[in-house]
């Protein structure tokens, strides 16, 4: 079958589009903010040390 033919008739091609263009399952999404992922990213690694610290100190004596 060919890229630009499609397996879809006419009208069914329709409603799709039409469903699609609709917005039923749009969701309203919040900005992306780097500096806030940045920030929880630096907050795991240091929890992730201090805990590996406290792993090291108490169990591997």
């Amino acid at each position: 079958m060919d890229k630009t033919q499609t397996r879809l008739s006419s009208e069914d091609q329709e409603k799709v589009n039409r469903f699609i263009s609709s917005g039923i399952n749009a969701t309203e999404r919040s900005s992306f903010k780097p500096l806030k992922l940045m920030l929880w990213l630096a907050v795991t690694i240091i929890l992730l040390g201090i805990f590996s610290r406290v792993v090291g100190v108490f169990v591997l004596g």
